[in-house]
């Protein structure tokens, strides 16, 4: 998806996973523009001052978020804390991107809705968050205004680490059992992926909320299945055992959806050409990690 023109940006949560992409890709001269990224150590944002003062101080034409706080059981233990990261935050980000005339991009998540679907969400489905993390990112996205763009995603996978794909194939060449989750399913999305489609949504200015997500619907055992096939190995093979959220050895404090797959409507309306398949990304990486693709 190509982005076209000269644009300055500025990238929260840089040091995250989708954080670091965006940047990459920003800085590596493919697209015309300047990039500013600031990790959560440079810049605090739930200080309002300092967020503004960042802001103002670069000036930039587009602001990504990507600063959050995801750690989804940590959240529902310290609620207060998830509130000002995931909502407050964002409304002061709103505040200053409407000082500079910017535009705010806001990286939510699926988890704002209850997991009680069978079919891809639609971006106009009603949301109703069945924990605290998914309600703080809920509250976010109200905060980053009607005119912002709100992209929300699944299950991301790393560009620039193993992630998942890396500690599958650990545990198939080690030949150590590796107890993976099948009873909840959602869309696998590689930030690889994930990052040229929020540029371009940035760069358009797109108003409301957009799915975003690579294509197919799976569990992380069905994921763990395809990285095995792609490197080769048997993916019915006893090191992958499928569990189910009972099975876990410590309960976990905060509830998760049991589907939360998205459906990319929005995108799709746009006439976007559609994310490719999470399994083509799986492929690709594996033969990254394992040298097949040389």
């Amino acid at each position: 998806m190509p982005v076209t023109g000269s644009s300055t940006w500025l990238v929260t949560g840089a040091a995250g996973q989708l954080g670091r992409q965006l940047v990459r890709v920003l800085a590596s001269g493919k697209i015309a523009g300047d990039v500013t990224g600031f990790t959560r150590a440079e810049l605090d944002v739930t200080d309002c001052a300092a967020v503004h003062e960042a802001v103002t101080g670069s000036r930039p034409d587009v602001v990504v978020n990507c600063a959050a706080w995801t750690d989804v059981d940590g959240c529902e233990l310290n609620p207060q804390r998830a509130q000002q990261v995931n909502a407050d935050a964002v409304g002061f980000l709103r505040e200053a991107c409407d000082e500079v005339g910017a535009h705010l991009v806001h990286v939510s998540t699926d988890y704002v809705f209850n997991g009680e679907a069978s079919d891809p969400y639609p971006e106009h489905h009603s949301t109703d968050p069945v924990n605290a993390y998914g309600a703080s990112k809920l509250v976010g996205e109200v905060a980053a205004g009607p005119s912002a763009t709100v992209v929300r995603s699944t299950w991301l996978q790393p560009g620039d680490l193993p992630g998942m794909v890396g500690r599958v194939l650990d545990s198939l060449e080690s030949g150590t059992p590796m107890r993976v989750m099948d009873d909840r399913r959602a869309c696998p999305t590689f930030v690889a992926d994930l990052a040229p489609v929020i540029l371009r949504l940035g760069a358009e200015r797109v108003a409301g909320v957009v799915h975003a997500t690579n294509a197919g619907v799976t569990s992380w055992y069905g994921f763990a299945q395809e990285v095995a096939l792609a490197a080769g190995h048997d993916p019915d093979s006893d090191l992958l055992v499928p569990i189910a959220e009972a099975d876990l050895d410590v309960p976990r404090p905060a509830r998760r959806p049991d589907y939360s797959a998205l459906d990319n409507a929005v995108l799709r309306d746009m006439g976007w050409e559609p994310m490719r398949h999470h399994r083509d990304a799986v492929a690709d990486t594996v033969a990254g990690l394992t040298g097949m693709g040389s």
